[in-house]
């Protein structure tokens, strides 16, 4: 005879239902538009999002990977980053921020943690930039953003991208900027 689970890990029926019919009609208007990629329901979303964030525009695709994945491919094609530049990342992070930017030519750095915060440490960042360093992923985890106005400062003085993954931080903020409008660009997740 199996033991009733004591804690249960997550309970999302408990969490859902005070919000279910509000739920169920958004489902319903997505069904009823025939529309599951794109469409009005998303264009309102990212209009939404990026107004929440600060942001002048949000994209929505299919995951975070895809969304960091984009971001790294968007500043190769403008000249920004090339195969073999690189990039400045945690070394605590999750696979997709690495596959991100390896899927793109691009070399991770990794840089241990702050042991407070988990998130990037600014010290360790500052030196493991080299000539070859050509932009900082901070990643924002447990709701919390990385100190990342110093992190924007040393992407600054060094002339670097600063990419945010926002995947453990919506709606986190530093200073009243949102997680997603403090580097040159950010993705987000529903993790």
């Amino acid at each position: 005879m199996s033991q009733p689970i004591k804690y249960p890990f997550l309970r999302l029926d408990n969490v859902n239902r005070p919000y279910a019919d509000e739920l169920k009609a958004a489902c319903a208007q997505v069904i009823d538009s025939g529309r599951y990629i794109g469409g009005q329901e998303t264009a309102k979303f990212e209009a939404a999002l990026a107004e929440y964030c600060g942001t002048a525009h949000a994209v929505g695709t299919g995951n975070g990977l895809d969304a960091l994945r984009l971001i790294f491919q968007a500043y190769i094609e403008l000249g920004q980053l090339k195969p073999g530049d690189e990039v400045i990342v945690p070394s605590n992070t999750y696979i997709a921020s690495i596959l991100a930017v390896s899927q793109c030519g691009l070399k991770p750095v990794f840089v241990e943690p702050d042991p407070s915060t988990h998130c990037l440490d600014n010290e360790n960042t500052e030196k493991a930039i080299t000539k070859s360093t050509k932009a900082i992923l901070t990643v924002h985890l447990y709701g919390r953003i990385a100190k990342s106005s110093e992190l924007t400062e040393i992407a600054n003085r060094h002339g670097l991208i600063l990419v945010e993954d926002c995947a453990q931080a919506i709606g986190a903020d530093e200073n009243g900027i949102k997680a997603g409008a403090i580097g040159h660009a950010a993705a987000f997740s529903f993790y």
